[in-house]
């Protein structure tokens, strides 16, 4: 596995970032990179949008199927292999379960991919978790991370299709797709966190999936806001028209950022292709620039906590809201 020094912001194929990684001091892999995609869900309680949730899930673990290794069963506490298991019928069953409000207990499916065996306490870039919230929570997720290889062995517009029809589905409240540090899900800890910071900090362009805060923030301010933009970023209807609608967004974007729509929303995309960016260069991509200027309006502001985690001397809170700032 590389380290972060293969990194180059000016790469035309991005499949080599399938084998960077870094590791910490001790030589243990933390983090990884590739694509992000994250879907921000309202009213996720009904039988259609957690069977539309089991559909996304599934259509990932078949387009993946050789890389998929493991799960995680209803209420495990850890891996299993999805050897032998008839894992469509068991997430469509769960689709239909109904929800336990007195235990806060809804929907969730994990996937996992170790196509190669090795430590499975090592981060992987095949990932795949649908979160369910009962009702006594705004917003429900899924959270997906995808080998950067793979939109470029079927093309972009192919992959772009491919978002379209799960935001078809799913119709997000907002979300976003790709290039991103991958963290070891269901394991990070500060000294993850910490280790992604400065690469973050050098490559705008690669997101900081820190779902589990975002989320649980949002939750709890509930709140209709975006947490940032990426190279493919969806809004619904409702945030459209916050910004004035689709004929102001296509007239401020331009060609450069080419909008799609589906039923419920859009998709806006910063340029032909993904970019890093490098801050160290004074490399920042106009594209996505230009999407960040314009989805200002709907961005989350208001930090009170941070969202991610800068070493010492550095404040947390004020870096938290530099990153969310970075392309302004």
């Amino acid at each position: 596995m590389m380290d972060e020094r293969a990194l180059t912001a000016d790469a035309r194929d991005w499949s080599f970032l399938d084998t960077v990684g870094i590791a910490s001091d001790r030589g243990v892999p933390i983090l990884r990179f590739g694509h992000y995609i994250d879907f921000a869900l309202q009213k996720a309680t009904s039988l259609e949008m957690r069977e539309a949730m089991a559909d996304v899930i599934i259509e990932y673990r078949q387009i993946f199927n050789e890389k998929l290794t493991h799960y995680i069963p209803h209420n495990g506490r850890g891996l299993s292999t999805l050897r032998g298991v008839d894992y469509d019928s068991y997430i469509r069953k769960l689709a239909r379960k109904p929800d336990v409000l007195k235990n806060d207990d809804g929907f969730e499916a994990t996937l996992f991919g170790y196509p190669n065996g090795g430590d499975l306490d090592d981060p992987t870039i095949y990932y795949a978790e649908a979160i369910g919230e009962t009702e006594n929570r705004k917003f429900s997720s899924i959270n997906i991370y995808i080998p950067a290889s793979w939109p470029e062995s079927v093309g972009y517009e192919h992959y772009r299709s491919l978002i379209g029809r799960w935001c078809e589905k799913l119709k997000p409240a907002y979300g976003t797709a790709g290039l991103s540090i991958l963290f070891n899900e269901g394991r990070q800890g500060l000294s993850d966190r910490l280790l992604a910071f400065p690469i973050a900090k050098r490559f705008p362009g690669l997101d900081l999936p820190e779902h589990s805060r975002w989320y649980a923030r949002m939750n709890r301010v509930r709140k209709r806001a975006i947490r940032t933009i990426n190279w493919l970023t969806f809004i619904d209807d409702g945030l459209v028209s916050e910004l004035g609608g689709q004929g102001k967004l296509v007239e401020d974007l331009g060609t450069l950022c080419p909008i799609y729509s589906y039923s419920g929303g859009i998709i806006v995309q910063a340029g032909q292709r993904p970019e890093l960016g490098d801050v160290n260069t004074g490399v920042i991509p106009k594209a996505y620039q230009r999407v960040s200027r314009v989805m200002q309006p709907i961005r989350f502001n208001e930090y009170q906590r941070p969202l991610i985690d800068a070493p010492q001397p550095l404040d947390s809170l004020e870096e938290t809201i530099n990153w969310v700032r970075r392309f302004d």
